[in-house]
């Protein structure tokens, strides 16, 4: 797999996403409801149902799929990594809000029949692998959202200091500076809490179990930051925060996208209950 697979996909030649989330259900992973049947010649998993909110999905060769191989619960889960040609197999963009680059998709399985050799580590121990994932998923997902609240008040600041309004700057007004400072303090210190994080883990790919509460905690920091100073830089751009193009491009555009951090990945709501369970509340 990491010769057929990994490698091609490091080098860009091929394209992978996850696919775990599904219809009924995104946050509670350990209610999957995708099957995996292994067939009586032991060679073959057969695979039916459906994931959806597939970030890449329409331009994907390999789909990392969590699937239902025995019982319920957590312990019934596998991973299997699915080509996109495999018969059975649909696609269907479906539009959204925002990310229209990532070209969100309904996954669609068939009676798709999987090889044993692509499944994922041993069965039943996907949810494991999908969990681990989640941790690093959740951290850049945080760092997306302060980056593009970042961009949102960089833009911000630079039209407030060339506008003028009354016969001079806008920046000149004490409400538009306290709304600057504002968006900055939140900024600031969300980037201390992902720094702090970050330097709690000797190296990038290290086991965050550890870490979960406050990786969760500081995704809800960054995107409730987030939706905060793209409302108030809203604010300062005025009508041109509305408009898909101009100065204001960047905030309308971040105004309709923190929607899909604030939920990906697990809602802010989820991450919240998280962090209250890791500190045994």
């Amino acid at each position: 797999q990491k010769a057929d697979v990994a490698r091609p996909i490091i080098s860009g030649q091929k394209k992978c996403c996850l696919a775990v989330t599904e219809p009924g259900g995104g946050s509670d992973v350990a209610n999957v409801q995708t099957t995996a049947v292994l067939d009586p010649s032991g060679q073959f998993y057969t695979l039916n149902g459906q994931k959806t909110f597939i970030s890449g999905g329409m331009n994907a060769d390999y789909f990392t799929t969590g699937a239902r191989t025995s019982g319920s619960g957590s312990k019934g889960i596998s991973l299997f990594l699915v080509e996109k040609e495999t018969p059975g197999l649909k696609t269907t963009r479906l539009k959204t809000q925002g990310w229209h680059l990532s070209t969100t998709t309904l996954v669609s399985f068939d009676d798709v029949r999987v090889p044993v050799e692509s499944r994922l580590g041993n069965e039943g121990e996907g949810f494991k692998a999908i969990m681990r994932n989640f941790n690093n998923e959740r951290m850049a997902l945080a760092i997306t959202a302060n980056r593009q609240a970042r961009v949102c008040l960089e833009d911000a600041v630079k039209y407030a200091r060339s506008r003028k309004t009354f016969g001079k700057p806008l920046a000149s007004h004490q409400v538009i500076r306290h709304k600057l400072m504002e968006c900055g303090r939140h900024i600031m210190a969300t980037h201390a809490m992902i720094m702090s994080i970050c330097a709690q883990k000797s190296r990038p790919e290290d086991a965050t179990e550890h870490l979960a509460g406050p990786i969760a905690l500081c995704k809800v920091q960054a995107t409730k930051s987030f939706e905060f100073v793209a409302r108030e830089c809203s604010q300062v751009f005025g009508g041109k925060s509305y408009l898909r193009s101009g100065p204001g491009r960047a905030v309308e555009r971040g105004y309709r996208e923190v929607r899909v951090l604030a939920i990906g990945g697990g809602s802010e709501e989820i991450m919240l209950d998280l962090a209250s369970r890791q500190a045994k509340l």
